[in-house]
């Protein structure tokens, strides 16, 4: 239907696009934001046609209209949302929608966690023992057996891809927008059009949300601690307490109109404090070996098969380069003095090897990770006309995170100033 008129309006904000159908009845809108639409197709000597139909995030839809003749003023309306044919791309994949995004629950309320729902995908994520936390790496999968490194992030329709080749900063995006403010995002699994073939992995398109004409907010608080958590395998064995984990997660948002049907504005704060309380298992010198005491004595006093190794004087500065130390001891006086009041600063061992235990003299720790981060973003959407939109968006994201080793401050701290006095 040539020369028709097609009206395509947000039903959130009310903003309106306007085209006309080509010589053979085609019609295109070639931006359109994610969200809730109506469309409407006039012309002369037919019934108008109305339908209500959805975009989502990546989308090429095509959505066919039929026009019956009749009066101008008579409007068929289709019910219900319509499905919209994709015929314009071949890209497999899967849309999660907000509705799932905000209901869902999440550890640690990583919305990169819904991954997981799309065919092909395999997440990623470090282990609380290994020494992160559950909001430690993230944007970490593999999509039919791709590195993760190989995905390419895309948010609001921009490069959001970290620079980093080992992931320093803990994610491979450079932008992690929290859940809230997340209207949904696509998995493409590959193969995808051309403009977006950045590599080799999926692509992830993100869309941020934005205001309407009516106020809509929200403030939470997620808590955690450790009243319904089980002890950790390894502390059970040695006879040590359960381990604190308190994790608070808590924020607001607002978005709502500055001009009705013109302007928008969207505001989203979240912040996250992390203490998780994780094991440290060292192996620590025995008495013997902290005065270079290898001898088969000490090896059988220690339960260690075999005994110690043979210790030679390889540098040449005590007995004599490729000289034995007589009875595999070490004297004192070949013992460096650095070295001996660094071994002073190491602890003994705090649990007892099982018997017939190897050279295991265990010292276990429970230090406290602490990990802090604030989330930030703000948005403006602009309606300049009719076939002319812009929007204006700040992000800033800061995280710190400490992860103590198996001693700590206990040791670190004396031995950096110890190795400074030496020099």
């Amino acid at each position: 239907m040539p020369e028709a008129t097609v009206t395509l309006t947000n039903t959130d904000t009310n903003v309106s696009q306007s085209t006309t159908t080509s010589g053979v009845g085609y019609y295109s809108f070639p931006v359109v934001q994610v969200g809730n639409y109506s469309l409407k197709v006039q012309k002369t000597g037919f019934q108008t046609a109305a339908s209500e139909l959805r975009l989502d995030v990546g989308q090429r839809g095509r959505l066919d209209v039929s026009l019956k003749a009749g009066g101008g003023t008579e409007i068929v309306t289709v019910q219900g949302d319509q499905v919209l044919l994709e015929t314009q791309q071949a890209a497999p994949g899967s849309v999660i929608e907000n509705a799932i995004i905000r209901d869902v629950p999440l550890s640690a309320r990583n919305w990169d966690d819904l991954l997981v729902q799309v065919a092909g995908v395999q997440a990623d994520r470090y282990t609380e023992q290994g020494g992160g936390t559950a909001s430690g790496r993230t944007g970490g999968m593999n999509v039919h057996g791709v590195r993760s490194l190989a995905n390419n992030f895309v948010l609001d329709g921009v490069d959001d891809n970290s620079i980093s080749e080992n992931v320093q900063e803990l994610t491979t995006q450079s932008v992690r927008p929290s859940v809230d403010a997340i209207q949904e995002f696509r998995v493409s699994t590959d193969p995808y059009s051309a403009e977006n073939g950045r590599a080799g992995g999926a692509m992830v398109s993100v869309t941020t949300k934005s205001g309407s004409n009516q106020f809509h907010g929200v403030a939470y608080e997620f808590l955690r601690n450790k009243i319904f958590d089980a002890n950790d395998f390894f502390l059970n064995r040695a006879g040590k307490a359960r381990p604190a984990h308190v994790q608070n997660q808590f924020g607001a948002n607002l978005g709502g109109p500055v001009l009705k049907s013109k302007m928008f504005f969207f505001f989203n704060y979240e912040g996250t404090r992390n203490r998780l309380g994780t094991t440290r298992l060292a192996n620590v010198p025995t008495p013997n070996e902290r005065i270079g005491d290898f001898s088969s004595a000490a090896g059988v006093a220690n339960n260690i098969k075999g005994g110690y190794a043979a210790l030679v004087d390889r540098v040449g500065n005590c007995m004599g380069k490729g000289v034995a130390f007589p009875n595999n001891q070490i004297p004192a006086r070949c013992l460096d003095p650095v070295a001996v009041k660094i071994l002073g600063l190491v602890p003994g061992p705090n649990t007892t090897p099982a018997s017939g235990a190897l050279d295991i003299s265990n010292f276990i720790r429970v230090p406290k990770i602490e990990d802090d981060a604030n989330s930030y973003i703000g948005r403006v959407d602009y309606n300049l006309s009719s076939a002319n939109n812009m929007y204006v968006r700040y992000t800033a994201n800061r995280r710190s995170r400490y992860v103590p080793g198996v001693f700590g401050g206990i040791l670190m701290a004396p031995v950096l100033r110890l190795l400074a006095d030496s020099r």
